[in-house]
């Protein structure tokens, strides 16, 4: 296989070509994790991998938020993530003892370790047990109970209710956003040994953005090489079914350039045996989707040739990709009830990838349903 083929096979199997999802959840659902650190377009996100008949528009993307059918919260590596309600907890048992002690050494600078930190999650429990909360509504109590309520000292209290099931993402308030107690939004389950988690991880990360690198896995959830060589073996044995309805298939390994890869049998000969798609497809991705943030640095799969520029600049950049392939740079600005799409490409783009362009952009504008104005700079090349 070659790095051409392997492009084709992550479009496919990522949903940015054959789009099979029904919904911004069953997205998240089908990648167990998504991450979404911009919240904006994070759910843009989501909703380009529905079918056009069916794509939701942010307002209904956030209100299935507001219901608490997609969660959002710190997990894994730790960063922001979208997660299934029926993921949440075994996701956050399998990573929090990990996470607790990289953060350790900020616990005990901010006083959110030991007695003190307990005291600052009776104080959080306490306060969502009356309803779903903003930050400043948390600050205000924490602050009255002479906890940390500003600064690092409460982005580490808000983390340690996140990691202990304490917290988790409530319904937006207007523009605000909230946390909610973890019990309310999140049902309860039998739970997973650390072993069998991980496996379950791994097993669905391949299916949803397979092939893959042990590199690619370790980088993505933050656990080690060790781990992730151990959860893939037991995968390849058979015994990485999820926990989901999916039907998977065998799970095996091939070599590109002498990197191994594994990739779900099934799912990898389905994509192939589907119809390429015309050269010229272009896609406004998210800086962190799944597409460039579910693989290992350097991703250069993402890469033209003789280009080397990070895949996920600081916002408000994200990727604008040709066929795959980064070609550019894009932003959406909002205000109010208007709209700007900035476009900055590195090169000169052939008709049929204006065209599609055009496309992209029509269907961001759908999404955010304000008028869009584009702003284009002249090609870096």
């Amino acid at each position: 296989m070659e790095v051409a083929e392997l492009r084709r096979i992550r479009l496919q199997v990522q949903g940015l070509r054959e789009v099979r999802a029904t919904s911004a959840a069953d997205v998240v659902r089908d990648f167990v994790a998504v991450q979404s650190q911009e919240f904006v377009p994070a759910q843009w996100g989501l909703a380009m991998r529905v079918p056009a008949e069916r794509r939701p528009g942010l307002a209904e993307v956030t209100a299935a938020l507001d219901r608490g059918e997609i969660l959002r919260t710190h997990v894994l590596r730790p960063t922001w993530h979208f997660v299934d309600p029926a993921d949440a907890r075994w996701l956050m048992e399998l990573s929090a003892e990990r996470v607790h002690r990289a953060n350790a050494t900020y616990y005990r600078r901010t006083g959110v370790d030991g007695a003190g930190g307990a005291r600052a999650l009776d104080v959080v429990a306490a306060s969502l047990a009356g309803g779903h909360r903003t930050r400043a509504e948390l600050a205000a109590a924490l602050d009255a109970a002479g906890q940390p309520s500003t600064g690092l000292g409460f982005t580490y209290v808000l983390m340690l209710a996140e990691l202990e099931r304490v917290a988790i993402s409530g319904a937006n308030v207007g523009r605000q956003r909230t946390y909610a107690a973890f019990d309310e939004r999140v049902p309860a389950s039998a739970p997973k040994s650390r072993a069998a988690a991980l496996v379950e991880l791994a097993a669905r990360f391949i299916r949803s953005r397979g092939p893959v690198t042990d590199r690619d896995f370790a980088a993505w959830s933050g656990f080690t090489l060790g781990d992730t060589r151990q959860a893939f073996a037991v995968v390849v044995d058979g015994g990485g079914d999820g926990a989901d309805s999916r039907t998977a298939g065998p799970v095996e390994t091939f070599e590109i350039d002498g990197a191994t890869y594994w990739h779900d049998t099934e799912i990898t000969a389905a994509a192939l045996a589907s119809a390429a798609p015309p050269p010229g497809t272009v896609d406004l991705l998210q800086a962190f989707d799944e597409y460039i943030m579910g693989y290992a640095a350097p991703r250069s799969f993402l890469q033209p040739p003789g280009r080397s520029d990070p895949v996920h600049p600081e916002f408000p950049m994200h990727a604008l990709m040709a066929d795959g392939v980064m070609a550019g740079r894009w932003a959406p600005v909002t205000s109010g009830r208007r709209a700007v799409v900035r476009l900055a490409p590195w090169r000169a783009f052939t008709a049929r990838e204006e065209r599609g362009l055009a496309a992209s952009v029509a269907e961001v504008e759908r999404f955010l349903d304000a008028p869009v104005t584009v702003e284009r700079e002249p090609a870096a090349d």
